[in-house]
């Protein structure tokens, strides 16, 4: 009866909100870890975890057509999967084939981590799915994770950070944390079969999720970079006549911290304009910035402030026709509570006016919230008294 009117409580909130319309979401009570990806074709997919029997997890994932879910689908289910707020599990599309990603613990493991990341494709709307990659296997104390899939014309790659291939390798930038994580991204077939894997930095922050998108001249992959002093901001590679160039700053916020704040970046694309979205607390002052690019990420316009109140971060990003942006991130408000929020940016700087999507928490427990684009309307995700929440809303007009 509790959850039941939780439910209740919860949609009243959100339908007081005229532009936002909560749909019924398959993620059950006990649920979370989720993430929302939007195929090339606008098709789009809600991702989570839930509690099993005998203390496993399960990876599941829904579809949305015609303003509802489609009943969920389990990809895989085990009892020694890593389970994070942060690191959490996704599902793209590429073409045809359905890919998953999550993360599983190695038997030799010491401590918390001592994890690998897997990865699974399937060639039948997700009925069933088959392992087609896995990094990470010889982690005791390490981790390989932070995954991010970004389809292609023919086949797709995915952006992941991992140690160094050989243990004790020495990192070009002094860690005072003497630990190392590098950027790597793996390309698949059509089919979902490995192609290739490349190692693109050697040295980055640690648990900061990794970001892609495609532009007219390749792939781009955003990622908070490790630079020396401990300075930590955002950086972006390019894949051009197929090579990846060297990383470069998006902007120098000169963020100095000796930890990783995990807090990652997001970008969109469409033809050679780029966004990029990026929490910074430089200087002690937390700002969510975002920037725009005309030639497909190889310079960055200055950063717009789209807030320097309380942010928390995470955001995430979606282009428009016009050039124009939105963003999406979760602040704290005055009294403590966290709030979603979403935004639209005009590359002239103007800034539209913030509209509430949701109230949650501001903490660990509510999730990195999601934003995709699909056919005329935002689908938006977060999680709220437990359980995965998510809302269809107009793109805001101003």
């Amino acid at each position: 009866m509790r959850i039941t009117l939780l439910a209740v409580a919860v949609a009243a909130a959100v339908a007081s909100r005229p532009d936002v319309r909560l749909l019924e979401t398959p993620a059950s009570s006990d649920s979370g870890f989720y993430s929302l990806a939007a195929s090339p074709t606008g098709r789009v997919y809600l991702s989570w975890v839930e509690s099993a029997a005998g203390g496993a997890h399960a990876l599941k994932f829904a579809t949305l057509g015609a303003g509802r879910w489609s009943a969920p689908r389990t990809i895989a289910s085990g009892t020694n999967w890593f389970v994070n707020w942060a690191d959490h599990p996704s599902v793209a599309a590429f073409g045809d084939t359905l890919m998953a990603h999550w993360l599983v613990h190695n038997e030799e493991r010491s401590g918390t981590y001592g994890y690998r990341v897997r990865i699974a494709a399937s060639r039948d709307g997700g009925e069933r799915w088959t392992p087609v990659f896995e990094a990470g296997a010889g982690n005791v104390a390490d981790y390989t994770g932070f995954v991010s899939f970004l389809a292609e014309s023919h086949g797709g790659i995915a952006a992941y950070l991992t140690p160094p291939e050989t243990p004790g390798t020495a990192a070009p930038h002094e860690h005072t944390a003497d630990h190392v994580m590098t950027l790597r991204a793996v390309a698949f077939g059509a089919d979902g079969t490995r192609a290739a894997d490349t190692l693109i930095d050697p040295d980055t922050c640690t648990c900061c999720n990794t970001a892609t998108a495609e532009t007219d001249v390749g792939p781009v992959i955003v990622y908070r970079d490790h630079l020396p002093g401990e300075v930590r901001d955002i950086a972006i590679v390019r894949r051009v006549d197929g090579h990846w160039t060297a990383p470069r700053p998006v902007f120098n916020d000169h963020w100095t911290i000796n930890a990783c704040p995990t807090n990652g970046p997001a970008i969109a694309a469409r033809g050679k304009q780029v966004v990029v979205a990026w929490f910074t607390a430089a200087n002690d002052r937390p700002r969510l910035k975002l920037a725009f690019s005309n030639d497909a990420g190889a310079q960055f316009a200055a950063p717009l402030i789209v807030d320097d109140a309380r942010p928390v971060g995470w955001p995430q990003t979606v282009l428009l026709e016009d050039g124009s942006a939105v963003v999406s991130w979760l602040t704290t408000t005055a009294d403590g509570a966290g709030e979603f929020r979403v935004r639209r940016v005009w590359r002239d700087g103007r800034i539209g006016m913030p509209v509430v999507v949701a109230t949650t928490t501001s903490g660990r427990s509510a999730g990195q919230p999601q934003m995709v684009r699909t056919v005329g309307s935002l689908v938006v995700a977060w999680r709220q008294d437990g359980r995965v929440r998510t809302a269809l809303l107009p793109i805001p007009a101003r």
